[in-house]
């Protein structure tokens, strides 16, 4: 099977557990209240636990870390075209803000984990670059400039302070704790079948295997049909564009300078490929930068990036 229609059939399944989801959300099954029972283990548990366990059984070498170059690289001019973009429609700042927001930085863990887990099964070393993507290439970023923007463009104005407190949140997260310590495990060459380390990467494995169910679920609470497009349409148009379309160019562009392998490559399409970051809702809202912008195009990329991605992918893919 090719892996063009193996990304295909992944996003497809994605999508259907998403409607699944959805069903059980319109049952009361879920309700909007279990999203942070559904976000924290996401964050506090499955995250960490797969950064952990891929870190450690995977050595990262020098190559693997400059694919966090291109994206960050890919990020700033994403963002940087929106900026230009906000100015020719004339928007206001915190419209200006959201579709910056949502143009510049990915759903590279919520989406990007499950999808490179199951579009390269038994592979890994897929895993761990998606980790070093996710957790530094647009980690940092939407830690720094991200939470730069929706203070600079919202209600908050300039605030330095309010920025310094959410770099330093990220830096006492589980998930960057959990990337540090994998790190620092990744050289030591651990053997997981060896008895007395067997039973903690299992269960290390096991917790991994929620990330993508974790994820649909939260997607299927804060997905919301209902929204008014016809005013965004401008705007989720510009933004899918960029997000979709000319970030994933721009990685791709990047590979041969740095001489990545084909699957790194792949991975880093996949991963820049994603639709907007749930954090940047987050973020928006914190800091009162037209948060409901923010979030409608965060969803309506969520809707496009299942017909994008495979596209993307077929085009760019080596």
């Amino acid at each position: 099977m090719s892996h063009n229609l193996q990304i295909f059939q992944t996003v497809a399944a994605f999508a259907l557990v998403v409607l699944v989801c959805l069903g059980l959300k319109r049952q009361g099954v879920i309700q909007e209240e279990h999203n942070p029972i559904f976000t924290g283990l996401l964050t506090k548990a499955a995250i960490p636990a797969a950064i952990v366990y891929h870190l450690a059984l995977n050595r990262v070498s020098a190559q693997q870390a400059l694919m966090v170059v291109p994206i960050m690289v890919a990020v700033c001019i994403c963002v940087a075209v929106a900026w230009v973009a906000a100015r020719l429609l004339r928007l206001d700042r915190g419209r200006t803000g959201a579709l910056m927001l949502a143009s510049g930085f990915s759903s590279s863990t919520l989406i990007g984990y499950p999808l490179v887990q199951y579009a390269f099964p038994g592979d890994p070393g897929a895993m761990t670059d998606a980790i070093l993507i996710s957790e530094l290439g647009m980690g940092l970023p939407i830690f720094t400039l991200g939470v730069g923007i929706a203070v600079y463009w919202g209600a908050s104005g300039s605030d330095p302070a309010a920025r310094r407190r959410a770099l330093g949140s990220y830096f006492r997260s589980p998930i960057f704790a959990a990337l540090v310590v994998g790190l620092f495990l990744a050289p030591l060459g651990f053997d997981p079948t060896q008895p007395w380390l067997a039973p903690l990467f299992s269960a290390c494995s096991m917790i991994d295997a929620a990330i993508a169910l974790l994820s649909c679920l939260i997607l299927a609470v804060e997905l919301r049909l209902d929204y008014d497009w016809r005013p965004l349409l401008v705007l989720l148009a510009v933004a899918a564009v960029i997000k979709l379309g000319l970030q994933p160019w721009l990685g791709y562009g990047q590979t041969h300078i740095f001489g990545l392998t084909w699957q790194q490559s792949e991975v880093l399409i996949l991963e820049s490929a994603m639709p907007s970051a749930i954090l940047g809702v987050v973020f928006a809202t914190q800091y009162r930068c037209a948060a409901p912008t923010v979030a409608a195009l965060s969803f309506g990329t969520i809707i496009l990036s299942l017909a994008a991605v495979p596209v993307v992918f077929t085009l760019l893919a080596p």
